[in-house]
């Protein structure tokens, strides 16, 4: 990575933050026993798409011990419609990650990725008899939330600080996966506000994302300038994930969205991904960024044929680079109706694959969400240890994240940012004094006719 001249600090709160004991990674063996009454299935799984914050930027949280009276024992607000979550002020923040490590050991889940939701819903005076608490409740616009980030930095701050002195709880740290993504797709300065927050929370960030990036009427309703895969903010942006070896989740429509079932479009936004994938792999860089494409590019209304050609396409130019990931409604608008050719690309790419819930504001319904697999599961084979369907349930997530981890681990120990005893779950740490270059990938011109012929 470019940065700048100094010495590499260390910072003591950080130390304390982080611990000193040594700790390993939680294995695939490791018996990690779900509730098998709310178990999907009896797969060991990851899920690779999670928002725990909602589009009002709030989120359920543990209040089992009745620390928040008249409150439900999720956070819930039940008097308030549409449904509220209480705020949490800062020291309790912790509960939200209890809560939804609760959950996944209900739904069975090993390991997941957690973010926010980079996108807060107006409430529009237009619409004042009609709060909306979802991105399609109203008309009303949706303003990026860069706040956002600081409730995930939080949870996991407070969650260190709460179980300091519990190894056991400490260690489930390693199991998720925090994403960054409060900031604007369109902006140059997005890097700078990303490496900001790796900076406020240090050693937390794990990845990048949600990128919101051609998103049907989520893209429509945003205010400002439109973003999109080929956006140099997101080239900029991408590139420096990719020399800190995070991954970049992003959703990006294959097409723009139809007025009816019958209405099919051309894959004409698939260009602007191929374009920001190819920017950001060698000889074109010298770091490898690697994307999780969610919903194999597909969401509400976008109607193209042979999805499964263009999926093939793309992992046959970037396996390896670019990992599918099949929630949400691509699940149900075009896997269950050809379970039989997208088992077939799984096989041929068995590395490529993930599942993910893709909740949003809460873990509840987790395994309700994951459990809607096991068609596909079954499709690809009916022996729970067949190494396929191991990989798409569990190991690929799994896998991907561990060798990147790896690599930014093996870049700090050289660094001196970390030591050999800081704890395995730790993300990614910076110098104090890092910048991003700020001419680097900005799509400015490198030559000047005005400069080379000045009088």
């Amino acid at each position: 990575m470019s940065r700048t001249k100094g010495t590499p600090i260390v910072l003591s709160l950080l130390l304390c933050l982080l611990g000193c004991a040594q700790r390993q990674p939680i294995l695939a063996s490791e018996n990690v026993q779900p509730d098998r009454g709310q178990a999907s299935h009896l797969d060991r799984l990851s899920d690779s798409h999670v928002h725990i914050i909602d589009f009002l930027q709030n989120g359920a949280f543990d209040n089992s011990d009745g620390r928040f009276p008249g409150v439900g024992d999720r956070g819930q607000i039940t008097d308030v419609l549409p449904l509220r979550y209480l705020a949490l002020p800062y020291g309790e923040q912790w509960r939200r990650l209890t809560l939804f490590l609760t959950d996944m050991e209900a739904a069975g889940v090993d390991h997941a990725m957690v973010s926010g939701m980079p996108f807060l819903k107006k409430w529009s005076a237009n619409e004042p008899f009609a709060r909306p608490k979802y991105y399609l409740d109203s008309g009303s616009r949706m303003v990026r939330a860069r706040d956002t980030d600081f409730l995930i930095g939080a949870a996991v701050i407070d969650y260190q600080r709460k179980f300091a002195n519990d190894e056991q709880a400490l260690r489930k740290l390693e199991r998720l996966y925090p994403f960054v993504c409060g900031f604007d797709g369109t902006d140059l300065g997005a890097v700078d506000l990303v490496i900001k927050r790796i900076k406020e929370f240090p050693g937390v960030w794990k990845g990048v994302g949600e990128v919101m990036s051609r998103h049907d009427d989520l893209t429509n309703l945003t205010t400002g300038e439109r973003p999109r895969g080929d956006h140099p903010a997101l080239k900029r942006l991408s590139r420096f994930a990719g020399e800190a070896f995070l991954p970049v989740s992003i959703h990006h429509n294959i097409a723009p969205i139809s007025r009816s079932p019958t209405e099919v479009k051309e894959p004409v936004y698939l260009d602007e991904l191929v374009e920001l994938v190819e920017y950001c792999r060698k000889p074109n860089a010298k770091y490898e960024t690697k994307f999780i494409w969610r919903h194999s590019g597909i969401s509400r209304r976008v109607v193209v044929e042979n999805l499964t050609h263009w999926v093939d396409a793309v992992l046959a130019r970037f396996e390896g680079q670019v990992y599918v990931d099949l929630s949400w409604v691509v699940y149900e608008d075009y896997v269950l109706d050809d379970l039989e050719s997208w088992a077939a690309l799984i096989k041929k790419y068995p590395e490529s694959f993930m599942l993910g819930s893709d909740v949003v504001g809460s873990g509840k319904n987790m395994g309700t969400e994951l459990g809607k697999f096991k068609a596909l599961m079954d499709e690809i084979s009916l022996d729970r240890d067949n190494v396929v369907r191991r990989n798409f349930a569990r190991d690929n997530f799994v896998r991907l994240m561990s060798d990147l981890r790896k690599q930014q681990r093996a870049r700090m120990l050289s660094d001196k940012l970390i030591s050999p005893e800081t704890p395995e779950w730790t993300g990614l740490i910076l110098e104090p004094d890092y910048e991003y270059d700020a001419n680097a990938h900005t799509g400015a011109r490198t030559r000047s006719f005005i400069k080379e012929n000045r009088p």
